[in-house]
């Protein structure tokens, strides 16, 4: 038995050796030395395939394939070999080259052996119709296993032969190999190209684009499903102090904030937005999180973002702010920017906006150092927003926003308590802003962390009227300590601003087109004043500290205060949409004298602010 299976395994492999020569030869135009003018008749079966009768065709049924493929016999008591069916149609490859594969050849042909419109037959079964073509129609040569189907059904892949591409586009930007195109839209443009099943290199299709300018540079398809905006916003200012003897506090001219925004669409459910920052710190990635879009009602964000505490932070965005920098209250408490998710959007005709999500917790922070998640929320509610009957109120805001974790962080975030400078973790700022409260080096912020807040905000014609209020209870110990201590903190604030050239405003959001741009040219022969937007503010705020930052041994009582107050008086001067003047008198005042240097103390300090801002 064993002998018979090694010659069959013989005869079987010296077929397969002289098939693929016969069809090497047939592939390339040269006649077979074995082909014959006789084509076997033809047997039309009761299940309508075709067949060659066992009578054109000498030999035992196991011997039909070697007979046509003229194999001579090398033992008189070889067995046949069983299963092996007629491989040849009514005009066999080796009888008629011009033929090859015209009707299928039961499910077996190769790949690259049929035509590209041949109705091919499934398997163990003869192709439906006819076809015909000449030898320029031959696919190139390839290998018996690209013929038997490696790398479609079976073998690892998923494509079927008959659905292979038939033609593969210039490589895509991405390093991949290729995009897909039916066969029946070769020559067509791009867009015709269409995803074959099963692929891995898929390419979109193209959308048509134009490039217009706005509140930025934006890119976005002509069908509106595709958008990138860039923009740019670019702060200089010049910082003055009124006593020359403030030690670290020196009259200066530097760049608080550089930003670059990149703002898109992927379809109109998803969005993303990046922003890169350099500030009063190192070059770093501000913003970067998606946005799925279900509805107005429902949006998620996932990634690093603004957190939804406190409607100045949350809602006031820091080109649009109203003097240079926040109020005191959210200057050093706001949890700025961190990595986590967030559900938002708008309900009942756009009266009730919410915000919620979970965060690391660490202001400012890109990473967290324990497990604990900080749950941080707000909700404004618009009640007149559509009312007839009160029309003045149609925009006044209320509501409140909260923030509730556990902490464990080293250092903690700000440890500089300062009077007119964003968070940053670098102590350079120092020099340009009076510091009120310094956390001792060995201080972590440590245990349970509480902060609410409530605001009332109303925007009428001209005028802008916000007052808001905040207060936290968070732990704070020393390191290699596990005792936690909580300090209790309050703050406050009140900003009024109006538009005396007449603008109005219905929120604090890309601030402001102005009535008439301000007209560089008036000084010409014939040219006519016009003086931008202008608009007049003054903002009061004031921030208290439980003495216990003291007792704990936080800070240092002869160097700090644990209270402190701030008035901003000055204007906004808006040339155009995109370019805005601040000028501000900041005048701070400290429960008890604060250190601005070695030997060095005072209980006033006084900051005069010119800043110029393109924001597009």
């Amino acid at each position: 038995m064993e002998e018979s299976n090694r010659r069959i395994q013989s005869q079987y492999e010296r077929l397969q050796r002289r098939y693929d020569d016969l069809s090497r030869k047939v592939a390339t135009g040269k006649p077979s030395r074995t082909s014959s003018s006789a084509t076997p008749a033809r047997v039309l079966s009761r299940d309508g395939s075709l067949s060659i009768p066992a009578t054109r065709v000498a030999g035992t049924p196991g011997r039909r394939l070697a007979d046509m493929l003229g194999v001579e016999d090398d033992s008189e008591d070889q067995q046949p070999i069983v299963g092996l069916a007629p491989l040849l149609s009514e005009a066999s490859p080796f009888q008629n080259q011009g033929a090859q594969g015209a009707e299928g050849t039961g499910g077996r042909t190769g790949i690259d052996q049929q035509y590209r419109n041949m109705p091919s037959g499934s398997s163990g079964s003869i192709g439906r119709g006819s076809f015909t073509a000449d030898e320029t129609d031959l696919q190139p040569y390839r290998s018996r296993m690209d013929r038997i189907g490696a790398g479609a059904q079976g073998t690892g892949g998923r494509t079927a032969p008959r659905q292979q591409p038939s033609y593969v586009s210039e490589p895509r930007a991405r390093g991949e190999v290729g995009a897909y195109r039916p066969a029946s839209e070769e020559g067509e443009s791009g867009e015709a190209e269409a995803r074959a099943p099963g692929s891995a290199d898929l390419k979109p299709k193209r959308h048509p684009g134009r490039i217009a300018f706005g509140e930025g540079l934006e890119f976005s398809s002509d069908d509106g499903e595709f958008k990138l905006q860039f923009h740019d916003l670019s702060q200089a200012e010049f910082r003055g102090f009124d006593q020359h003897d403030l030690g670290i506090l020196n009259d200066q001219f530097f760049m608080p904030r550089q930003r670059w925004y990149f703002v898109g669409e992927l379809t109109k459910r998803v969005g993303f937005y990046t922003a890169i920052n350099r500030g009063y710190g190192p070059l770093d990635l501000l913003d970067a999180f998606i946005t799925l879009r279900f509805s107005p009602a429902l949006r998620f964000r996932f990634g690093r973002m603004k957190t939804p505490y406190l409607y100045e932070y949350f809602s006031i965005a820091e080109g649009d702010l109203i003097a240079p920098e926040r109020s005191l209250f959210a200057t050093n408490f706001a949890l700025n920017r961190q990595m986590g998710f967030m559900f938002l959007g708008e309900l009942f005709e756009d009266r009730l906006s919410y915000a919620t999500g979970l965060f690391n917790g660490p202001r400012r922070s890109f990473q967290d150092y324990n497990s604990a998640k900080d749950f941080v929320g707000d909700v404004t509610w618009r009640p007149f927003l559509h009312s007839n009957r009160f029309k003045g109120l149609n925009y006044f805001n209320i509501g409140g926003s909260w923030d509730v974790g556990y902490e464990n962080n080293y250092p903690p975030q700000p440890i500089y308590w300062e009077t007119a400078n964003d968070q940053t973790a670098g102590s350079g700022a120092t020099g340009m802003s009076p510091t009120f409260l310094h956390l001792n080096d060995n201080v972590e912020e440590l245990g349970e962390r509480v902060q609410w807040g409530g605001h009332m905000v109303w925007y009428y014609k001209s005028l802008f009227l916000m007052g808001e209020y905040g207060g936290i209870r968070s732990g704070y110990g020393t390191v290699n300590s596990n005792r936690s201590v909580p300090i209790d903190i309050n703050g406050w604030h009140f900003t009024a601003s109006y538009f005396v050239t007449g603008e109005r405003v219905t929120r604090r959001v890309n601030m402001v087109q102005p009535l008439r741009d301000f007209n560089f040219d008036f000084l010409k022969p014939g040219g006519k004043f016009s003086p931008g937007a202008v608009e007049l503010f003054a903002r009061y705020s004031a921030l208290d500290i439980s003495r216990n930052i003291f007792t704990a041994g936080f800070a240092d009582p002869n160097l700090w205060s644990n209270h402190v107050w701030a008035t901003d008086i000055g204007l906004n001067w808006y040339l155009n949409f995109y370019t805005r003047v601040f000028l501000d008198w900041q005048h701070a005042g400290y429960g008890n004298e604060i250190t601005t240097g070695p030997g060095r103390f005072t209980s006033t300090t006084d900051i005069y602010w010119v800043r110029l801002q393109i924001f597009f």
